[in-house]
Formats: C-alpha cells, sequence, structure tokens
C-alpha cells in the first residue's frame, strides 16, 4: 500500500468509538470504478438532480450522448451542453463543435436510430426545426424548414420517436396545421404522415410508442382525441377505435407491449378510466378491465412486463395497489395493496423473473418490495446491516440483478445489489460521494452502468462501473467513528488508513485530513480516502468523524478497601481518603459519592461508590468495600490469677476455679477456650492455664490463672516404746533401738534419728529424736526414751559369746578374765 506520507498511518487513538454499526460483509463479486469526466455547470447539493439523470440520452456507433450543464430555469432558458462518452476518461468530451454558433439544440429531444442523431434546434435565422447528426460536424445538418425563414415548423419543444431508420414528431406547417412527421434525416425524406384533422388546427398527436409493427399515437380529429396508428405512410395510418363515441375523448396513453398485445389506459365515458387492450384493429381493441366501478378515473401507472403477466399500480383515491393481469378481465385482479401511510411516488423496476418497488410511509418507513406477481410471494425484503435498515435511494436492473444506491452516511454512497433474500443482499461497491448529493438513477452502457455522484478530490463526476473481481477496495471503513480528544481544543488526526485490496500496482492513496491535521471538539467532518491504481480504477471510503470528549475522568487514589474499628454496636463515622479527579478536555466535573464522606456505616462491609461525570456526560466510579469490624476484645475470663490446692496423691489434684461472666460492648456472643478444663488433674507444682475469651468479630483476649498443686501435710510418723538398755561397761553401751515409721500420701518419708544406731551411749536416760521428711520438705517428729543402765553382770555371756564356770574362785583371776572378756567383747562390737 502507498500513501501519500510513504507509511502506512498507525493510530494513536486505538480505543476510538464506533459510533454506528460495521458494514456488511462484501460480496463475491465486486464492481470497479473509473472517473470518465466532470459534470460542469451540475449542482451536488442537497435534494439536486443532475441533467444528466433527467434530460433525454441517446446511443450511437458505441457512444452515449448526454447533456449536463447548469439548471434550467424556464423554458427558453437552454444552458446546456451535448457531451458524448465511449465509456472511457479519454474518449469522453463536449459535442459542442457539432453545431454552428448560432443553433441551440432542445435538449429535450434528443433521439437515435440506427446511423443518426435526430433532435431540434433553434436558431435566430431558421427558428426551430429538426436536425440531425452522425456525431461530427461535416455530418451534422438542419434536415428541412418545415416553415421558411425564422418561423418555427416545431412549435415547442416534444420528444422525437424513433421508428425504424426514422423518427416521428409533430410539427406545424406554415398553414399552422400541426400533425405527424416523419424524417430519415433528408429534406426528401422529411414529410408530414397524414392530415389525421384538416385545418388551422390540426390534431395535435401525442406518441404513444410502438405495437408490433406500428406507432401508437393518439390525435384529435372529428370523433375527439383517439387512438391511432401508423406505419410511417399515410395509407399505413388509420384510427384504430372510437372508444368514446361521438365527439368526446378517451385519451388514451400509457402504451405497453406484452407480446403481441398492446395495453393502454382510456375513459369511455363509462367505465372510467381503465385498462384496455389492442392488437392494432378496431375489433381487437377492447376493454379488459374497469377496475374500479363506476366513472371514477383511477390513476393506472408503472406498467411492468414480467413473463406473462403484466404488473401496474392503480390510485385510487389516496390508496395505491398492486395489480396484475393476463390480458383477461378474470385475470385483472390486485396482488398486494401498498402501506397505507405511502407518501411520495412508487416505481416498478424488473429484474430477471422478478419486479422491485420502494415505498416510503410515514409510520411504516422505507421498505424494499420483491413481488413474482402472486401474492403470496409479494413481500418486503429484509435489508439489514449489522442490525441497522439500509435505505436504497433508488432501484435499477443491471442485467438480470437488481441494483439500488445507498448512501451509508454524509459522506459516501455505496452499490448494493439484491435478489429478493437476505444472503443475495450485498455491496458491490463503495462509490464517490459528496455531502447532500445523492444520484436518482443510473445508465446502462453496455454491460456498464453510468452514474453521476460528488467525490471530494474530483467535484462532481460522471462515473463507469463495471463488474470486475480484481477491482481495488477499501475493506476496513466504517461508516462512522467517534474519535476521542485528547485536550480542550480537540485532537490531532491519527486515523490509521483503511486497508486497501485488489487492484494494480502501483496504487496511489490520497486523504483529506493528513497525519496530524487539527481536528476540532465536537465537529462532525467526514475523512475521505481515495486509492487510484494504475488502470484508473478507484476505491474510496468516506468516514463521518466526529471528534467528542468521550474519556471519562480519571480518579486518583481510590482504595482498594479500607477496614475500621468500632466500639459501638451502631457502626463508625467512616472518613475516606482524598481523591483527585481529572479530565482530559479541562472541562468540569461533578463528582459524588455514596454513602457521603463522614457517614456513619454499620457493622460489616459497605460497598461506598464514588462517580465523576464530565459535561460529555462520560462517566468514571470508583467502589471500593468499607469495612467496620468489632475493634474491641471482650472482657478477660479469668476472675483469679492463681488457684492453690492440696496435692491429694503423687500425681497431684484436681482444681476448680471461678471465671468471670461474658462482657462485650459490641457482640452478643463470646466464646472461652481453655486450655485445661476445671476439674482436671493437675500436677504437683505450678501449671498455667490460658483462657481465651472471642467475640462474633473474632477479637479475644487472653488471660493466665496459675494453679498451684503443693504438698504441705507432713508425713504421719509413729516412734517406739522407750528403751532400756544394759550394760556391763561403766562407759555404757551402743544405741540399740527399734525403728519408728512414718506414712505420707504423696511422696515416700525419710526417717533421721538422733542420736542415730550405734551412737555410744553412757549409762544414764537418753531421749532419741525421729524426724519423718517427706519430698516436698514437710517434716514430723516424735521421740522416745533410751536408758542405758551400768549391770556388770548383764548379758555376760551374750555379750561375750561364751560361758564361765560358777565354782569357787580366786578373786585374782576373776579379776583378770572379766577384764580380758571386755576387751574382747568390745573389739567384736567395733568390728562389727
Amino acid at each position: 500500500m502507498m500513501t501519500d506520507s510513504g507509511r502506512a498511518w498507525l493510530s494513536a487513538l486505538a480505543l476510538m468509538a464506533v459510533g454506528g454499526p460495521a458494514l456488511a460483509a462484501d460480496g463475491p463479486d465486486s464492481v470497479s470504478v473509473r472517473r470518465l469526466a466532470a459534470l460542469p455547470g451540475e449542482r451536488g447539493d442537497f435534494g439536486s438532480v443532475t441533467n444528466f439523470e433527467v434530460q433525454p440520452r441517446a446511443s450511437l456507433n458505441g457512444r452515449l450522448y448526454y447533456f449536463t450543464g447548469p439548471r434550467v430555469e424556464s423554458f427558453d432558458h437552454r444552458p446546456l451542453t451535448l457531451w458524448s462518452t465511449d465509456g472511457t476518461a479519454q474518449g469522453t468530451r463536449s459535442m459542442q463543435d457539432l453545431m454552428p454558433t448560432s443553433a441551440v439544440i432542445d435538449h429535450m429531444t434528443l433521439a437515435s436510430v440506427p446511423g443518426r442523431l435526430f433532435f431540434t434546434a433553434r436558431s435566430n435565422t431558421s427558428g426551430r426545426e429538426l436536425w440531425t447528426s452522425d456525431g461530427t460536424a461535416q455530418g451534422t445538418w438542419l434536415v428541412r424548414e418545415i416553415q421558411p425563414g425564422a418561423a418555427s415548423g416545431v412549435l415547442t419543444p416534444s420528444a422525437l420517436m424513433p421508428f425504424g431508420t426514422s423518427v416521428l414528431f409533430a410539427a406545424e406547417d406554415s398553414d399552422g396545421d400541426t400533425e405527424l412527421w416523419k424524417s430519415d434525416g433528408t429534406e426528401a425524406g422529411t414529410v408530414r404522415v397524414q392530415d389525421v384533422m384538416p385545418g388551422a388546427q390540426g390534431s395535435s398527436p401525442f406518441l404513444r410508442g410502438a405495437c408490433g409493427d406500428a406507432m401508437l399515437f393518439s390525435a384529435h380529429g372529428p370523433e375527439g382525441r383517439e387512438l391511432w396508428r401508423t406505419d410511417g405512410t399515410a395509407q399505413g395510418t388509420w384510427l384504430v377505435r372510437d372508444i368514446r363515441s361521438g365527439v368526446g375523448s378517451s385519451d388514451p396513453s400509457a402504451i405497453t407491449t406484452m407480446g403481441s398485445t398492446c395495453f393502454f389506459t382510456a375513459n369511455d365515458g363509462q367505465h372510467g378510466r381503465a385498462l384496455w387492450k389492442t392488437d392494432g384493429t378496431e375489433e381487437g381493441t377492447v376493454l379488459v378491465s374497469d377496475l374500479v366501478a363506476g366513472s371514477f378515473e383511477p390513476e393506472l401507472s408503472q406498467f411492468t412486463v414480467l413473463g406473462n403477466t403484466l404488473l401496474f399500480l392503480v390510485k385510487d383515491g389516496q390508496q395505491v395497489d398492486l395489480w396484475r393481469t393476463d390480458g383477461t378481465e378474470a385475470g385483472t385482479l390486485p396482488v398486494k395493496p401498498l402501506p397505507r401511510d405511502l407518501t411520495g411516488t412508487v416505481t416498478l423496476v424488473r429484474a430477471g423473473a422478478r419486479a422491485y418497488y420502494l415505498t416510503q410511509g410515514t409510520g411504516s418507513g422505507r421498505n424494499l418490495w420483491v413481488t413474482d406477481g402472486t401474492a403470496e410471494n409479494t413481500a418486503v425484503v429484509p435489508l439489514e446491516d449489522a442490525g441497522q435498515q439500509v435505505l436504497p435511494h433508488f432501484l435499477a436492473a443491471w442485467g438480470d440483478e437488481l441494483v439500488f444506491y445507498r448512501a451509508s452516511n454524509d459522506w459516501s454512497g455505496e452499490l448494493w445489489r439484491t435478489d429478493g433474500s437476505t444472503q443475495g443482499t450485498y455491496r458491490l461497491a463503495r462509490v464517490p460521494a459528496s455531502r447532500g448529493f445523492s444520484p436518482s438513477r443510473v445508465v446502462p452502457f453496455g454491460d456498464s452502468l453510468l452514474m453521476p455522484d460528488g467525490s471530494h478530490f474530483s467535484g462532481l463526476s460522471l462515473w463507469r462501473l463495471d463488474r470486475d473481481p480484481t477491482a481495488p477496495a477499501f475493506r476496513d471503513c466504517p461508516a462512522h467513528l467517534d474519535v476521542p480528544a485528547t485536550h480542550a481544543q480537540g485532537t490531532e488526526m491519527h486515523l490509521p488508513v483503511p486497508t486497501l485490496t485488489g487492484g494494480q500496482a502501483p496504487l496511489t492513496v490520497r486523504t483529506s485530513h493528513p497525519e496530524g491535521t487539527p481536528l476540532s471538539l465536537q465537529t462532525g467532518f467526514g475523512v475521505h480516502y481515495q486509492a487510484e491504481d494504475a488502470q484508473g480504477r478507484v476505491a474510496t471510503c468516506s468516514i463521518d468523524v466526529t471528534v467528542a470528549n468521550l474519556t471519562p475522568p480519571t480518579i486518583q487514589g481510590c482504595p482498594s478497601e479500607l477496614v475500621v474499628n468500632t466500639r459501638s454496636p451502631q457502626g463508625a463515622p467512616v472518613y475516606y481518603p482524598e481523591f483527585t479527579v481529572t479530565e482530559e478536555t479541562g472541562g468540569d466535573v461533578v463528582t459524588s459519592i455514596i454513602p457521603e464522606n463522614g457517614s456513619t456505616l454499620p457493622l460489616g462491609t459497605t460497598l461506598v461508590t464514588m462517580t465523576a461525570r464530565d459535561r460529555a456526560g462520560n462517566t468514571s466510579t470508583c467502589a471500593f468495600p468499607v469495612t467496620v469490624r468489632d475493634g474491641q476484645p471482650p472482657a478477660a475470663a479469668c476472675k483469679v490469677s492463681e488457684v492453690r490446692v492440696e496435692a491429694e496423691g503423687p500425681d497431684g489434684a484436681r482444681a476448680w476455679w471461678p471465671e468471670a461472666s461474658t462482657s462485650d460492648n459490641v457482640s452478643a456472643q463470646t466464646t472461652t477456650s481453655r486450655t485445661h478444663a476445671p476439674g482436671d488433674l493437675f500436677p504437683l507444682g505450678i501449671t498455667r492455664v490460658q483462657l481465651t475469651r472471642t467475640d462474633e468479630a473474632g477479637n479475644s483476649r487472653t488471660c493466665e490463672i496459675q494453679v498451684k498443686v503443693r504438698d504441705s501435710r507432713p508425713p504421719v510418723l509413729s516412734c517406739p516404746e522407750d528403751v532400756t538398755l544394759k550394760t556391763a561397761v561403766m562407759s555404757g553401751t551402743r544405741a540399740d533401738y527399734p525403728l519408728a515409721s512414718a506414712e505420707d500420701t504423696v511422696s515416700q518419708a525419710e526417717l533421721l534419728y538422733s542420736p542415730e544406731l550405734g551412737t555410744p551411749l553412757a549409762p544414764g536416760l537418753h531421749s532419741v529424736q525421729v524426724t519423718a521428711l517427706d519430698a516436698a520438705g514437710n517434716a514430723a517428729l516424735c521421740n522416745f526414751h533410751v536408758a542405758v543402765e551400768y549391770d556388770p553382770t548383764s548379758d555376760m555371756s551374750r555379750s561375750l559369746g561364751c560361758s564361765l564356770g560358777g565354782g569357787p574362785a580366786s578373786g585374782a583371776g576373776w579379776a583378770a578374765l572379766l577384764l580380758l572378756g571386755w576387751t574382747l567383747c568390745r573389739r567384736k562390737k567395733g568390728a562389727a
């Protein structure tokens, strides 16, 4: 693709909004568009119609002759110029040099027969007379001065009707007799056909159309204005039938041929305006149907042959109906009524085996209808483009295909086709167009169509359309774009060039708004693109663009969420963070926030919404959740900090404690969890018990109770009875006594004696103290007495382990033995 700037524009406005629907996809076939020539002097403003469309045209030797120029303001105003084209830009030229400067062509009279053009022209020297031309200046001449001199043989410009190699026309001779004439382009061959109404008045014939090998016309004779026929000779010219007897006129009109039968309308004075038919003979000219009973004259129009059926419209008062006929009264009947709110005229167009027509109603809108001549197959064609109704401007037949023109916006035109179905309705091509102008018709030219239309780059011109699958085309050309403003004045042009497909390189692309062109805010305008390939085929794209404030204000500082603590069951007043709002065009912005700043929000989560709206109605919204929660924990569950209990055994003891009642400012319900339950068995020592109280919001408070299990009871101690020890030793003996007993419910008690067993005791009374000590250090005391008595003879044998005789002995020997025994005994005990 090539552009003026040598590169494809990439859009800096990638987020532009499409204000209208995207166009329907192009169909399987496409159409090329070529510019032939300008239409000089033509007006292309709203509601105007070009002279190319409304003035007669004629074809000669492969060229089309047409008129163009300024609007005709009066009957004698003749500003138009004759042009011709062979379908190429090089072969399209003015034909003004055909005529001498003193003669002006009557543009309403152009007609052609094989090899020649005919028209009337007026000059100061010859008046208005018949002229002919072969398309060259040398082959153009005045055929005959029917009235010699400055007088006019043709009083008013009237139609020239081709008939074979001649033309038929109405002319007035020097006697003032207006009759039917014919001409083959020579002076000798330009003659009056017949003097239907001799005298100064003449018959004033009106040519109605060919019927078989004859031409039918109405003429005013002694019978009034009735139906005549002619073969171009006096002998072959006669009154077909006096339809309205007497001097009254039936005024026949609207001749249409179907097969060998010619249909027309006439008023016989009894049936009003009715449908008639003729084969050119009096007996073959008969009434087909009076359509509407009585002498009322309905309007019959738009006779269209569809196979063996003739379709036409009947307007009865304000109602218009579609009718059909096969040429019989029984076969002449209404097909379908048109909408009751119909406005404007309706035209029937035959394409292939169907006929189409457009209706416009005040309430029913514009609709395209298709019919095959039967009521069941007469329906509205569904014309939609992306959900929007497609509105045709006119209908035309292109071969067996129906085409219509559509303006997708104020700046563009499109040629569409349809076969009466949704699938068969699609766009053939985009055509150059200008704002306010829409062509009213296309003109067939061989296999092509010629059409006038405007262009931003070349003005009002004549264009040629051909079926061409390789034609260049812009594919992504939206009908409308809303472009967002980027500053207070609007924006700059940064739209991408639409995608161009097809065509033959090199292709050049022009645009009405180059890159960077300032675009004003709130201004609608057309952005035009036109591409031309090496063959002169043109692709167009016109986008209706509006620069608008499309971007919503920007809100900055919107938090993701807010969490607020409260100590009240009614909630808490909440103040939101500060927001910043900016608007790209600098306009005023109205902000609102719900709930208002500083409102007291209830417990739980509330969605806060802030809205910023600019003057264009663009809105931004900032929403965030605000959670008001119970932020105060409940009162502690601990009523005491310490519990002391006496051990019940080696495993400890069970403990209980009091707890505080439930208390919370917000929550009605709380739950308490414990590391130990009241009544649990606690071991000796200190155990820390944690109590956690939690409210409905999840707030909690933990406290601690120390459970102290102690052993404070001393063992139960029992001392033995007092003991008496005898000794034969004067110094005493060792302590010897029975053991005490001790019991403890918690731990094993240890017994301590003072004096301990084996401690030497002198003779006398001794107190033995017994101490029972448990594991907790608790002690119990008791005592008993040990009496040591000296008795030299006590326990002698037990103490020595032997026996002494009892016979008489000397004192010295006894003493020695006693001393020896005591000594041995001492040693033995010491060894023990």
